[in-house]
């Protein structure tokens, strides 16, 4: 919202220097015009050399107060506005950002989430999302220590990130679980960019000042289904999610919607 700040404030500016152009011309124009009509009621013509110099002080003198009455209030009510934008701006970023990974907390991720739901169920784009977990987070927090757990949590969540594409979102859903929102994004397709987050993480070591730690993550993954409310969705990736776990961990499992197993069970029986 405030990238353009600059921008604004350049255009703020040259509209108040118009304004002010703008103001010193009529005041100019005036005077030139009372200067004539004056002098047409007089016994000789006031030379033109005349009517403009007493135009210029006119202008003058009478353009500080104009900036100071007209000009200086109307900047400072627009700085002002500019600043209550800026700090609701800042408390709306606080309010969704988790602050040991800076990304967005569950609040954030969540409203991500569900406006993602909103486009692929009006225009029918397919959606996929996965839930992500550290395996055995509590035993690096207990064996470790927990600044060593949040250097883990932070270079994870930087990890993912690097990991998705730009429409993609990546948010701290609670613990050590991550969120993942994928739009535009079929099963397959998010199946792909799963194995390779998983695949990332467990070659990769993740350094505490000395300490290299080694860590391994675990994803359930779906896709929307048209008609289904949130719950039901973050249900299905739960489940897959704790199905990746209880499966030996550092892998992928993928839980398709029902209609789709049902499909696949009818083509079987026939």
């Amino acid at each position: 919202m405030f990238e353009d700040e600059s921008l604004s404030n350049h255009t703020e500016t040259g509209s108040a220097a118009k304004a002010m152009g703008a103001i010193v011309a009529i005041i100019f124009a005036a005077e030139i015009i009372i200067m004539s009509v004056v002098a047409s009621f007089g016994r000789g013509e006031v030379p033109a050399s005349i009517m403009v110099l007493d135009a210029v002080l006119l202008v003058v003198l009478t353009a500080p107060f104009i900036y100071v009455l007209v000009l200086a209030p109307l900047r400072k009510e627009y700085e002002m506005r500019i600043a209550a934008e800026r700090e609701a701006h800042d408390m709306t970023q606080l309010a969704i950002t988790d602050p040991l990974t800076r990304i967005m907390n569950r609040r954030g991720i969540t409203m991500a989430l569900l406006e993602s739901m909103a486009q692929a169920e009006r225009y029918g784009t397919p959606l996929s999302i996965a839930m992500v977990d550290i395996d055995h987070f509590k035993r690096i927090n207990d064996e470790r220590g927990h600044d060593v757990g949040d250097t883990v949590l932070a270079s994870l969540a930087g990890v993912l990130t690097e990991a998705v594409r730009m429409p993609d979102k990546v948010g701290r859903y609670g613990g050590e679980e991550f969120l993942i929102v994928l739009p535009h994004t079929t099963l397959a397709a998010a199946r792909q960019i799963a194995g390779r987050m998983c695949k990332t993480v467990s070659e990769r070591k993740f350094r505490h000042k000395e300490q290299l730690i080694e860590v391994t993550i675990s994803l359930g993954l779906t896709q929307f289904r048209k008609g289904e409310d949130l719950t039901q969705l973050l249900a299905r990736v739960d489940k897959a999610l704790y199905e990746a776990k209880r499966g030996g961990r550092n892998r992928v499992v993928v839980s398709k919607p029902a209609a789709v197993r049902t499909a696949r069970r009818s083509r079987v029986s026939a």
